[in-house]
């Protein structure tokens, strides 16, 4: 078994005691969770193989046959996406576990494109989603936003060149956005797992020159190999981490 997915496998064991359903409900990274890098997936026109095969996917081969792993992640998704589509693609599936990971986009979008999502609406269509969510039986682990980029210098972010103030500006979201999580997971009492300050304490650790970049393939989806990294040092201390204490 990869050791990458070990504290995905932790949280999901710990969180309910023998699901036979699980949601993982979220944007790009979790879309991306479901690739096999032996089966071509379509890209506009053509059909390429994805560079890694997926959590999602990774996870299945490990679960048994009496877990069924159901990936709901789409590319560019924001709060505002999950709450048109989390009836139908979650509680329809009357699944007993649901993972929530999002808001990198809710920050991103606002710098790149100008479509991010302010703060308070963030926070209560998140609530929404959860409060609805726990309503239909199922119990839940919260994730944190984790990086855009790590530099606190500059780089390119889709077409536009970030400066040094606008890192700061988009870590500083970052930072508000999961405090919003934070909170939250400890109001409704759901399962944190905070990839926030995982990835962060990995970058201090790892990074000290504040290189462009060391994690992300894409400055927002972790690389395969330092996952591994990352995974071994939080499975060292998870506590600091992980909240498994879940209550439908």
């Amino acid at each position: 078994m990869k050791k990458t997915y070990l504290l995905l496998i932790f949280i999901l064991m710990s969180a309910c005691t023998n699901p036979t359903k699980v949601v993982f409900l979220g944007d790009s990274i979790t879309e991306a969770g479901i690739y096999d890098k032996e089966v071509a997936i379509p890209m506009g026109d053509t059909l390429i193989y994805p560079q890694h095969t997926g959590f999602i996917t990774l996870l299945k081969e490990n679960v048994g046959d009496n877990m069924e792993l159901i990936g709901k992640g789409i590319s560019g998704d924001k709060v505002s996406d999950l709450l048109t589509r989390y009836k139908e693609d979650v509680i329809e599936l009357n699944p007993e576990l649901v993972f929530i990971y999002i808001g990198i986009n809710d920050v991103w979008h606002k710098y790149d494109f100008g479509t991010g999502s302010d703060i308070d609406l963030y926070e209560r269509g998140l609530k929404k989603i959860i409060a609805d969510i726990k309503n239909q039986g199922a119990k839940i682990v919260l994730c944190t936003p984790t990086v855009i980029g790590e530099s606190s210098g500059e780089f390119v972010l889709g077409n536009q060149f970030k400066d040094f103030e606008t890192m700061e500006k988009m870590n500083a979201d970052l930072n508000d956005f999961s405090d919003v999580v934070r909170k939250l997971s400890s109001e409704f009492n759901t399962g944190l797992l905070d990839l926030r300050e995982i990835f962060m304490n990995y970058i201090s650790d790892n990074n000290p020159n504040i290189e462009p970049t060391i994690i992300a393939i894409d400055i927002v989806t972790i690389g395969f190999d330092t996952a591994n990294d990352i995974t071994e040092a939080v499975s060292a201390s998870p506590e600091s981490n992980i909240n498994p204490n879940v209550a439908a």
